[in-house]
């Protein structure tokens, strides 16, 4: 779009607010295989030029083109085959910017409202002109923390302001069906993982990943969340079940009786047969 370049006098690389994870850009050979992998954040995939071949559950089989762009929530998985040469400018975020009230909650209750889909988006003129202006931006390591929260914000007035709530309901959808998706693995499973690492490795996550994955769809720390539901199900199976207190015990992974009294007295102030005799 523009042939001219700015001479750039400022070394943002060895500032202590440089940041590499918010906005990516890449160039990738004709024929080249990029394997499936999962994604740890949210990416928006921007294509400035060439052809790419995506395949994952949001985008089977999906050819993108010049002035496509897709989302991939976090922990989808993704693979790419460049088709032409291609360059990409990747979004990478935890979640999604409220920058107008009013339009952000009915956008929200749209979407929570709509059956899950995936939308292949066409980059409108301004968001176009923003993207040279990133690619620019990326290639010249201009990423200061400072600018690149402006860019997030810019964008989501480009995308809040150019597309219609339709259109933004199928596009951020995988992040709500994902999110559901991930709260059903974990309340089915959380009784059968002793700790969060064990957790994350079972649904194939980076331990980051889980952990912020798991903040965002149940509002607390996975450690926290385990813990709690773990003393509420040992209370229940003390007061409400026929088990023994050996065998309860044994099925939460306690070393000993003596271990699992403490436990209890700690956390409900009472042993075991004096919560269950009550």
């Amino acid at each position: 779009m523009f042939s001219e370049r700015c001479n750039k006098y400022t070394d943002c690389a060895s500032c202590e607010q440089f940041r590499k994870d918010v906005f990516k850009y890449r160039s990738y050979p004709r024929g080249m295989f990029i394997p499936k992998e999962r994604c740890s954040q949210n990416i928006i995939y921007f294509i400035l030029k060439g052809e790419v071949w995506v395949n994952s559950n949001e985008h089977p089989d999906t050819i993108l083109r010049e002035g496509d762009f897709i989302l991939q929530p976090v922990g989808s998985t993704v693979e790419f085959r460049i088709h032409t040469p291609v360059e990409v400018v990747l979004y990478l975020f935890d979640r999604l910017q409220n920058v107008c009230n009013t339009r952000f909650q009915s956008g929200m209750s749209y979407v929570e409202g709509t059956p899950p889909s995936s939308s292949l988006m066409s980059a409108c003129i301004p968001l176009r002109y923003f993207l040279e202006g990133m690619k620019m931006f990326l290639n010249d390591d201009m990423l200061c923390a400072g600018l690149m929260q402006s860019k997030q914000t810019e964008l989501f007035y480009l995308l809040n302001c150019y597309y219609t709530l339709k259109e933004l309901s199928g596009f951020y959808s995988p992040i709500y069906s994902h999110n559901r998706s991930f709260h059903y693995f974990v309340m089915n499973n959380y009784q059968q993982v002793k700790d969060v690492e064990n957790f994350a490795q079972l649904g194939g996550y980076t331990v980051p990943t889980f952990r912020r994955m798991f903040k965002e769809t149940f509002d607390e720390p996975a450690y926290q969340w385990m813990l709690k539901q773990k003393k509420q199900d040992i209370l229940n199976d003390i007061t409400t079940t026929d088990m023994t207190i050996t065998e309860i015990s044994v099925k939460y992974g306690f070393e000993s009786l003596a271990n699992f009294s403490h436990f209890c007295r700690s956390n409900f102030g009472k042993s075991p047969r004096a919560l269950r005799s009550e």
